[in-house]
């Protein structure tokens, strides 16, 4: 656990000085549990091109659990295009409304649409996959500030 949150502090503090940080808001459907989720993410820009970090907090409300995960997606970003893939390591807590908790780390392959608008902010689209001990979709909007 500590090495993870020392890898995330460095590859963040590599990251801002990279490029201008952006804060957004995320919100979206979760599949296996059917949930709707909310939060925010930290855009933190290229820490090797073509690679950007993007940490982010999410919850997730419904189907009898709140889900509560902390991600820390690595993404590489096509040339000359708004499109990316990458991965995620996420610690997961699900705390079961009938009783029970516990917390996992999970991966999950995503891809992501940054869509530019004429106001300087940024609109996001994302497709997660889940492959180990996350939710087994997610769709997700984002709006960047």
């Amino acid at each position: 656990m500590k090495r993870l949150i020392l890898l995330t502090l460095l590859l963040g503090l590599m990251a801002s000085s990279a490029s201008a940080s952006e804060f957004g808001l995320r919100a979206g459907l979760t599949v296996d549990p059917d949930q709707f989720h909310v939060g925010g993410h930290l855009d933190l820009g290229q820490v090797l091109p073509p690679l950007r970090l993007v940490p982010n907090v999410e919850i997730g409300f419904g189907n009898d659990i709140t889900y509560i995960a902390f991600n820390g997606d690595l993404l590489y970003d096509f040339a000359e295009t708004p499109w990316s893939i990458g991965g995620e390591l996420g610690m997961n807590y699900v705390d079961h409304e009938l009783g029970g908790s516990n917390t996992d780390f999970g991966l999950s392959a995503l891809g992501n649409y940054r869509l530019g608008l004429s106001s300087g902010k940024t609109l996001l689209l994302e497709a997660k996959l889940g492959l180990v001990d996350s939710p087994d979709f997610k769709f997700t909007v984002g709006w960047n500030f």
